[in-house]
């Protein structure tokens, strides 16, 4: 007998799609008014479709506290739940929607900042190439936050790394490359020009940096620690790729970001490359998907047209080192 025939009849029938987003809206807004507000009905209303939930799955979802509804233990599961459901089903209005209009369904990416300069756009261009009329979502920032997105159904495949233990139980990883990341600094930055730069000497600027929770931010601090040294505390933290360089170029502070992102403005005079090598390299950037679940089609093509760029660029050894090289000693864009 499956386990869905062996659940009582009422609660597999009862629960709808309305319970869920009762569910995510009140853990969203904290309060039964602003829920009855949002879902543009009564308190009362609200209130009586919370309990029916509750004694329908037999636990309480949330505790009622003075600041406001909080998930219990029990009750965290079923707001996970019920966003992933609700995902699922926006996804699925939205391809079915698009389909209908002719086109080819839709397709949600997450990837890191290493693939926007090149292999990202590419293999975006040559998917709409083969399917002009499919809805792209592409999201770009650290590792982290979109894994977050993928453990929730929001987005169908990451181009990223994990970055907690627990990923590994719940991801699939395909490995597709290095990532090779380049300290930084403006043209007119005091350390611009040295021979050599050392850690210590660095420490004595203003940084901007990801937060700490991103796999290329943790390179820095155990650098940093292997050192001797203390923690950055004169730093500003963002994951916004335009925010950094306007602060290195403008506020003469020092980054780490992908060389692919930076080797044009280096190249152009408009930044430098500091010549200190980093000892803690990065895992490799792949692939990853949710464990248990297959790609659609649409992600599945968008897997294997980025396999094929990557495979492109890596040279036959597999390395994608590109080591620090005095700016006088480069060509125009030889680092590229």
């Amino acid at each position: 007998m499956s386990f869905i025939a062996s659940l009582p009849q009422q609660m597999f029938w009862r629960l709808r799609v309305r319970h869920l987003l009762l569910v995510s809206t009140v853990a969203r807004v904290g309060t039964l008014h602003r829920a009855a507000e949002e879902m543009n009905v009564t308190q009362p209303a609200v209130s009586k479709m919370l309990q029916d939930v509750e004694d329908m799955l037999g636990v309480r979802i949330f505790d009622r506290q003075p600041r406001g509804l909080v998930p219990t233990e029990l009750g965290d599961f079923v707001v996970s739940y019920a966003g992933q459901v609700l995902a699922d089903q926006e996804r699925f209005l939205r391809g079915l929607s698009n389909l209908k209009r002719g086109g080819y369904g839709a397709l949600s990416i997450g990837a890191i900042m290493a693939t926007a300069p090149d292999i990202l756009p590419a293999a975006i261009a040559e998917l709409k190439r083969r399917r002009p009329l499919m809805t792209i979502r592409l999201s770009t920032t650290t590792s982290d936050e979109l894994l977050r997105g993928l453990e929730k159904n929001e987005i169908d495949l990451v181009i990223g790394r994990l970055t907690e233990a627990r990923h590994h139980a719940i991801f699939d990883v395909e490995p597709l490359s290095n990532e090779n990341l380049w300290v930084f600094a403006a043209f007119d930055h005091p350390l611009a020009g040295r021979a050599e730069v050392s850690l210590a000497e660095m420490e004595a600027y203003p940084w901007v940096l990801q937060q700490q929770t991103s796999p290329m931010r943790q390179v820095i601090d155990r650098s940093f620690a292997q050192a001797g040294l203390p923690s950055l505390d004169n730093l500003v933290e963002t994951t916004s790729i335009f925010a950094t360089l306007q602060l290195v170029r403008r506020a003469g502070m020092i980054s780490v970001l992908p060389h692919t992102i930076i080797a044009e403005a280096i190249d152009r005079g408009e930044l430098v490359q500091l010549p200190f090598v980093l000892d803690n390299p990065l895992e490799p950037y792949g692939i990853i998907r949710r464990r248990g679940e297959p790609l659609s089609g649409n992600a599945e093509d968008f897997a294997e047209i980025v396999r094929g760029f990557v495979r492109a660029e890596i040279p036959g050894d597999g390395s994608k080192t590109v080591p620090w090289v005095p700016a006088a000693a480069r060509g125009t864009r030889g680092l590229r």
